[in-house]
């Protein structure tokens, strides 16, 4: 499932592309719309004019809260009644899969009875250029995600949607910081059977021409963090708050212990 937001040209040059790539191709592609209304109709068109042998495709538009968690959320509320054995791969609109993830994906969680796989990224960095090679986590851990970023988002997440349903789905509140917030609450289930899968496999791009959600001092990104340590400060240790408002300060420029961020625009 993919979430976009006013990016027609990535989600059609980019991220779809690289969906029709597939060596194994998604039994079901939805691509939900929380774009500006102008922007709509040329998404619509893309998805409609998308076409795989094997693969039904859908187009809705987000009708939770504006963001990426609603229209996420709106995905999952389809796939439930459509697929509610289903897995889900995630895809931001502004990021690639290589060809063989979804094989691999399939093949990973299959074999080893998972029920959520994640796949290494090679991250693409605008300002300075620079690439490099990010490992998922050998476990799922809620005492490492309080700390950090482990290494799973949006695009390297392959869960099975009843995991995804238990857990409560996405956190509408947050306007980022959601992949760390849902992977606390997966691993929070302690059924979860999680393993990390073979290679670098999702491109992402860190491009700073554009707005993203995890651009440094961006509002989205300073209302995410504020909301996610106030959501989770109450089981930090102190070394845990530490460590987290240290990396925000290093990463971002920003203390969400003290800073309240202005509201941010819906992205």
């Amino acid at each position: 499932m993919i979430a976009t937001h006013n990016r027609p040209r990535l989600l059609s040059g980019r991220s779809l592309k690289s969906v029709a790539d597939q060596t194994r191709p998604p039994d079901l592609l939805i691509v939900v719309d929380d774009s500006d209304p102008e922007v709509r109709r040329h998404n619509r068109e893309a998805v409609e004019g998308f076409g795989v042998p094997g693969t039904s495709v859908t187009y809705m538009e987000n009708d939770r809260t504006p963001g990426a968690s609603g229209a996420w959320n709106t995905a999952l509320a389809h796939l439930q009644a459509a697929a509610p054995s289903a897995f889900v791969a995630i895809l931001d609109d502004d990021d690639s899969w290589e060809p063989e993830y979804l094989r691999v994906c399939e093949k990973t969680s299959l074999e080893l009875d998972l029920d959520m796989t994640a796949s290494g990224i090679v991250y693409h960095k605008s300002e300075p250029p620079e690439e490099k090679l990010l490992d998922p986590p050998g476990q799922l851990a809620a005492w490492d995600l309080l700390i950090r970023n482990t290494n799973i988002q949006g695009s390297n997440m392959f869960v099975r949607l009843r995991k995804l349903l238990e857990a409560g789905g996405f956190d509408e509140a947050l306007a980022s910081t959601t992949d760390r917030d849902i992977c606390i609450r997966l691993a929070d289930l302690k059924t979860v059977k999680y393993g990390a899968s073979g290679g670098h496999l999702v491109r992402h791009y860190a491009e700073n021409d554009r707005p993203r959600l995890s651009k440094p001092g961006s509002p989205v990104k300073r209302a995410g963090l504020y909301h996610f340590f106030r959501k989770y400060r109450n089981r930090m240790s102190e070394v845990e708050k530490s460590a987290f408002i240290r990396r925000c300060r290093e990463l971002f420029g920003y203390d969400p212990s003290e800073e309240v961020p202005e509201p941010p625009d819906a992205a």
